[in-house]
């Protein structure tokens, strides 16, 4: 597991370095973002916890570009598997680094909470590459690090099907892979 996320980062890497080195021939092919923006992003979620199933997320976030750079939105998503679903609501402020290329890093920050087995902090740190196109549209991919409250589970099942009824706490923190468009 280790190995691949360090290889997803030396890719993104890379990538960016490549961003960075070769200029768009002409930049007016490729269109900044101003004004509003939505942003819907679906992605796998692979837990620290080994008693936490992994999930799938979608989440879906709105709102604007300040200066082609800096964006500043509101969002809302669902992170789900076999055993529970939980629903984080945040703020999100995200970078872009490059504008007027057709690939670009981008740096997201996600803060807020989240409810389903309770209430909680959620938090979320990603990484990525943005593809533009000519129109109002791009395409990314992320890799992040999510963090959420504990979760106190009353009792639970183990892994030979025997019911314990023992309090204790799982964490639905972990890293995910996400890839999302934007329009």
């Amino acid at each position: 597991m280790k190995k691949v996320i360090l290889s997803l980062v030396m890719l993104l890497m890379a990538t960016s370095m490549f961003a960075q080195e070769k200029d768009v021939p002409n930049p007016a092919k490729v269109r900044v973002p101003s004004g509003y923006q939505g942003f819907i992003e679906q992605g796998n979620t692979w837990h620290f916890d080994k008693n936490m199933p992994n999930n799938i997320s979608l989440s879906t976030t709105h709102g604007f570009y300040f200066n082609g750079h800096i964006y500043a939105g509101i969002g809302l998503g669902v992170d789900f598997n076999e055993d529970r679903a939980l629903v984080p609501f945040y703020t999100n402020l995200r970078y872009q680094f490059n504008n007027t290329r057709v690939v670009s890093p981008i740096i997201s920050l996600r803060l807020g909470s989240y409810v389903g087995d309770g209430l909680g902090a959620y938090g979320d740190l990603a990484f990525g590459v943005r593809f533009a196109s000519k129109r109002d549209f791009a395409v990314s991919a992320m890799v992040a690090g999510t963090y959420y409250d504990k979760i106190k589970e009353y009792g639970y099942y183990n892994a030979d099907g025997h019911y314990i009824n023992d309090n204790r706490y799982i964490s639905p923190s972990g890293v995910s892979l996400r890839i999302g468009i934007e329009w």
